[in-house]
């Protein structure tokens, strides 16, 4: 008898724990779906942010890249046969890096020198030059810059831009012949990118 009531206990302790075990994996079913609808909606928002994030980016650097045509201007410099050294595509420097034409503007600010490379050993050289600006054609005066440093090889470029107006042009010019084609002139252009 004892057997029969032990199998009864079993059985009745089975049965309720298969009940427990289906209603337990019904459970984590329908919890894992609701889960994984969220994560899949999760992920497609990600993607989509993913998605609209390259895509401002990449419409940043476009913009970034049509500024950048736009402050660069023709340089106005024609080959004299002096010139002496290696004069790269953007000579100009703004605190020790290279000018980034899309961002410069009206509130740039920072040390602003001109190099060139050696024609023997190929090393960068700061070399003099003048900065003026120019205003629908005529040379705008700034005050104790009248007459530019023949030695001057680095300027704080927001001396010059305090009397620049949008649309003005900076000039930078090399003193020797021989610098001549680091000569750059950029609209200036009001605020950032």
């Amino acid at each position: 008898m004892r057997t029969f009531g032990y199998t009864n206990q079993s059985n009745f302790f089975m049965k309720h724990l298969k009940k427990t075990t289906a209603l337990l994996m019904l459970l984590t079913s329908i919890i894992g779906s609701r889960t994984l609808a969220q994560d899949f909606v999760n992920m497609n928002a990600i993607l989509k942010f993913n998605n609209d994030m390259i895509v401002k980016t990449a419409l940043a650097e476009e913009i970034k890249k049509e500024r950048a045509k736009e402050v660069m201007q023709d340089n106005e410099y024609v080959s004299t046969g002096y010139e002496k050294g290696i004069f790269s595509g953007n000579p100009l420097m703004l605190n020790g890096k290279s000018l980034d034409y899309g961002e410069f503007n009206l509130q740039s600010q920072g040390e602003l020198t001109v190099t060139k490379g050696a024609a023997i050993t190929g090393q960068t050289t700061q070399i003099p030059f003048h900065v003026y600006l120019r205003r629908n054609g005529n040379i705008v005066l700034i005050p104790g810059k009248e007459r530019s440093d023949p030695q001057q090889t680095k300027i704080d470029i927001s001396e010059v831009l305090r009397y620049a107006a949008p649309g003005d042009h900076l000039v930078i010019e090399a003193v020797r012949k021989e610098d001549g084609p680091v000569k750059r002139i950029l609209k200036l252009l009001g605020g950032g990118c």
